[in-house]
């Protein structure tokens, strides 16, 4: 969506005005760009050539309502040259003035009318924008590096409403698909592109069935969709209800942290019945099948430079200089253990709090021949192993509650201990 001026939109109102009454209008003359009349459309329920250029006639005419307060003649001029489809010298004669006068008094009108309607627009998007981002999850970090490109591919495929209708951001686990996602999606929402936007974290439960998943994703979508049937209501009533709302609008889903490879496998044609004008938008371990309507893009380890970027600003947000500081050799021993990985990269910086960095890396590097998975047990086993007794049962706990929150008298009682 196009940033907006006064001057901008002064020409594309004019344009609108001369065209009140052409149905094959054009995206310019038919002020599609608004807020305003996008959700004027809406409210008309229909897609047909009169319906949007009634909808961008109301817009008009509201606010030259509105300008009447200010500018009596200048709307009531409007008013008559275009809505009436009155001459210039027909406007003259009947308010009395000259040709020049009216033409005059109309440019300033119109100047008048694009500012009542971009302060009303501004508005609008403000508010729009605040309530898109409430929908997503709370950011968890404050830069991200070696992303930059990735970033673009996937800005620009969210951008256009066009194949492919489901994205996935692919790799393993803790490269910062979560971080891209968000990142990307907060820059996508300024467009205004979407209706809504809305995202949900799909937890990782063992022995799970794809179409259990599915019910999942179904379940949260109709909630937030604002489905009225009561929570026993079949699956396939709960995807009808979707499917109409997702493709009567166009909304942007993201599914974080689709893990499973059945889950995505399946999930995938069902995704893209669902899309269009809609779009999916996936956090995944694995590539999902490749058609003209899914594309995965993959995510791979940061690059050293971007690494040792990334240990010095962890190390400076937790106060530790020293690292922060150091030479690039002794960077380089951590990269040669966590690799390019930001999320052990992040684990290992935080955990020089509380161990020495050469026993934490002399562990770490017996992980490293083995499977990613196991370099995150080593070194959660050092996290865990930091806590105090007290700290480790506090812990126990929680995750029991994540979801739901709870207070710390309760928390107090699950855990035994006191206050």
């Amino acid at each position: 969506m196009r940033i907006l001026t006064v001057s901008q939109l002064q020409k594309d109102i004019h344009a609108a005005l001369n065209a009140w009454d052409d149905l094959a209008g054009t995206s310019i003359n038919l002020l599609e760009d608004l807020l305003l009349v996008q959700i004027e459309r809406q409210k008309k329920s229909g897609s047909s050539p009169t319906t949007r250029r009634l909808a961008t006639n109301q817009i008009l005419k509201t606010n030259i309502d509105l300008l009447r307060q200010q500018d009596p003649l200048g709307a009531e001029i409007l008013s008559s040259r275009f809505m009436d489809q009155e001459t210039v010298l027909m406007v003259a004669r009947k308010l009395d003035l000259s040709e020049d006068q009216i033409k005059r008094r109309q440019r300033v009108a119109i100047k008048n009318l694009a500012q009542i309607i971009l302060e009303h627009e501004e508005v609008l998007r403000g508010n729009l924008n605040h309530q898109m981002q409430t929908q997503l999850m709370p950011m968890n970090y404050s830069e991200l590096f070696g992303v930059e490109e990735t970033g673009q591919l996937l800005l620009g495929q969210l951008q256009q409403l066009a194949a492919p209708w489901v994205i996935a951001l692919v790799g393993i686990g803790g490269i910062g698909k979560t971080s891209l996602a968000d990142k990307v999606v907060r820059e996508v929402i300024q467009d205004f592109v979407y209706q809504q936007i809305i995202w949900l974290q799909i937890d990782i439960l063992p022995g799970r069935l794809p179409h259990e998943t599915l019910n999942t994703i179904l379940a949260q979508l109709a909630d937030k969709l604002g489905f009225a049937g009561s929570p026993s209501d079949k699956q396939e009533e709960r995807k009808n209800f979707v499917h109409q709302v997702l493709k009567s609008s166009p909304y942007l889903i993201v599914v974080d942290n689709l893990e499973s490879e059945a889950d995505a496998v399946f999930l995938s044609s069902i995704l893209t019945e669902l899309s269009n004008p809609s779009k999916f938008l996936l956090t995944s371990r694995v590539r999902l099948p490749a058609s003209a309507s899914i594309m995965s893009i993959l995510i791979g380890e940061l690059s050293k430079e971007d690494t040792f970027l990334l240990i010095r600003q962890q190390a400076r947000l937790r106060g530790q200089n020293d690292l922060a500081e150091a030479s690039e050799d002794k960077l380089q021993v951590i990269y040669d253990v966590a690799g390019g990985n930001p999320l052990a990269i992040k684990l290992v910086v935080g955990l020089t709090d509380v161990y020495p960095l050469t026993s934490i890396l002399a562990d770490l590097k017996k992980a490293k021949t083995r499977e990613v998975s196991d370099l995150y047990i080593q070194i959660y086993w050092y996290a865990w192993n930091s806590l105090s007794e007290h700290g480790q049962a506090l812990l126990e706990v929680m995750p029991m509650v994540s979801m739901i929150g709870v207070t710390p008298e309760k928390l107090s009682v699950m855990s035994g201990l006191e206050e």
